[in-house]
């Protein structure tokens, strides 16, 4: 079926371990850009940006991580380099050879590592937001980052998770908070497993540098992440960096015209207008 450009679409591909839900927008014969999105959430991180992505040239393909949205998860724990592979044989499922690869704070990590695996695969990898832990604060993360909640007939959990969102991103309103509360709730009481694959997981900026896959750096400048910016720029020092003013972790829900038009212009190599 084609695709028409700017409206989107879900659906769900068939993968050895279940089922991978997606959101997609754009022509089919359009340069495809694979998203993968931050933890515990799910793609519908990029729901509003995926119209403007598709005005702008681009077949958008926004995957829920296994375990996260309504994807099912896999069957224990995954490490980065499982859902590394986990996300190619997602891709092959959906038909997708090259691509053009974006991920998200933990999607960052584990796009990276799928770069390194088949850099054969990536036109260009852009980092939206790359945690580039050091070993110390990874050791500490492992054990007290992200603790689970304890379902109660009280309901209070739903508020252990309302103070945690609202306790990272205190910018958010109320239907943002309930959305974000309720993909902590679709993903269980212990959400945290990518977040401990991070924590567990050291990526190889220098042979990522070796590939010879073009990489960007793209993310707002008030991610949570942005700390790291200097960190990341000296592990990768080829990649341009690509800030949006203003931006959260949720830049392309927040800003979905500007986020399109810096991904759009990495992606083609020029600046695109609307």
């Amino acid at each position: 079926m084609t695709r028409v450009r700017g409206i989107s679409r879900r659906g769900y591909v068939d993968v050895p371990w279940g089922q991978v839900h997606y959101r997609t927008a754009g022509d089919d014969s359009a340069p495809v850009l694979l998203i993968v999105h931050q933890s515990p959430l799910s793609s519908a991180t990029y729901d509003i940006a995926l119209a403007p992505l598709a005005i702008r040239g681009l077949r958008v393909v926004a995957v829920d991580t296994p375990g996260f949205g309504m994807s099912d998860p896999p069957p224990r724990p995954w490490s980065i380099p499982e859902y590394a592979a986990g996300l190619w044989q997602t891709a092959d499922a959906l038909g997708l050879d090259r691509v053009h690869l974006l991920g998200q704070h933990t999607g960052a990590v584990v796009a990276a590592e799928a770069t390194l695996r088949d850099p054969g695969r990536v036109h260009r990898l852009l980092l939206q937001g790359l945690p580039l832990y050091d070993a110390a604060e990874r050791q500490e993360k492992k054990t007290s980052y992200a603790p689970g909640y304890r379902p109660d007939r009280d309901g209070s959990h739903l508020r252990v998770i309302w103070d945690r969102v609202y306790g990272l991103y205190p910018r958010l309103t109320p239907p943002e908070a309930d959305r974000q509360v309720a993909e902590y709730l679709l993903t269980g009481p212990d959400y945290a497993t990518a977040y401990r694959a991070v924590f567990a997981h050291e990526l190889d900026t220098a042979a990522l540098n070796a590939t010879g896959v073009p990489l960007v750096l793209l993310h707002g400048d008030e991610d949570l992440v942005h700390r790291f910016t200097p960190v990341v720029r000296a592990a990768l020092p080829q990649a341009p960096l690509v800030t949006i003013p203003g931006g959260t972790d949720f830049v392309s829900d927040e800003q979905p015209e500007a986020f399109a038009d810096a991904v759009a212009a990495q992606v083609h190599g020029t600046e695109v207008t609307r």
